[in-house]
């Protein structure tokens, strides 16, 4: 049912993984090993990041690249949207050189559910996908970023990583870290319009400064395990959990909830499978 957009498939194949890359080249495959492009490791409270780059030069200018992250077990980050507590993670590039646009993609987060509270983010090991243009791509691109994040295991511990990393000028190939970043583009949720993924949102149970949203989803197969709604400023949103057959309900706190009606709320569909999520913008009724 849910399918890669028309940019991951066929778009710019600069950005997408190895098999891509091999073919926007012009390049066979190659049969020895790949060459590697990545920066030093840099660490903080059981977790290290470093950039690393799926093409071996700038090319003519759109670089594939990640931010790798490995966690130490038990321990996680978060989501753009951190749950009911935790920290959101900011990347500051403005130190980077010959960059005109750095696009950074969220692999699809999980849902952790500890001490009666919801949070949202990764374990393990992350690669966060990024589409870089370089202003010359005639240059190097010297990319250089400041991470404050948080990460937490039975305490959360604010953390800063300083990452650098340089793509000299060239023709491009393709590097040993080319495939890891397919992988985690392939992570990344797509958009409910392209899962032809349809459903109503509609405001009920208000009592105050509190109501619900129910969420019912058509011709939805999967049904989505969990949402994670966003995007409502000054709104709290809360854990979703199963409400009928074919919906999903999230509770919320507001000021005035009744003036919600007829504004959009970003919705993200988690799946108990493991596939990528589905996200999109839907109107409150």
């Amino acid at each position: 049912m849910r399918q890669r957009s028309p940019w991951i498939v066929t778009g710019v194949l600069a950005f997408l993984g190895l098999a891509a890359v091999v073919f926007f080249l012009g390049q066979r495959e190659p049969s020895g090993p790949l060459s590697e492009l990545a920066g030093d490791w840099n660490t903080g409270v059981s977790v290290a990041t470093r950039l690393e780059s799926a093409q071996s030069a700038v090319g003519d200018g759109r670089v594939s690249a990640a931010l790798h992250m490995t966690l130490e077990p038990g321990w996680k980050t978060y989501w753009r949207v951190p749950g009911d507590s935790g920290l959101a993670p900011m990347f500051d590039w403005s130190g980077s050189k010959n960059v005109q646009s750095i696009e950074l993609l969220w692999p699809t987060p999980r849902a952790f559910d500890e001490l009666g509270e919801r949070f949202y983010g990764y374990k393990g090991d992350i690669r966060w996908p990024l589409r870089i243009i370089a202003q010359d791509p005639n240059q190097a691109i010297e990319l250089s970023l400041k991470l404050d994040f948080g990460v937490c295991s039975d305490v959360c511990i604010p953390t800063s990583i300083r990452s650098s990393l340089s793509i000299p000028a060239g023709e491009a190939g393709i590097t040993a870290h080319a495939e890891g970043i397919e992988v985690a583009i392939n992570q990344v949720p797509v958009q409910a319009s392209e899962a032809n993924l349809r459903g109503g949102v509609r405001l009920l149970n208000i009592k105050g400064y509190r109501a619900e949203l129910e969420v019912a989803l058509f011709d939805a197969d999967p049904i989505p395990s969990t949402i994670i709604a966003s995007g409502l400023k000054g709104v709290y949103l809360g854990a979703s959990h199963p409400y009928e057959e074919n919906s999903l309900m999230v509770s919320l706190e507001a000021n005035d909830p009744e003036k919600l009606r007829g504004k959009p709320v970003n919705l993200l569909f988690l799946y108990e499978d493991g596939t990528p999520g589905v996200e999109g913008a839907f109107l409150i009724e």
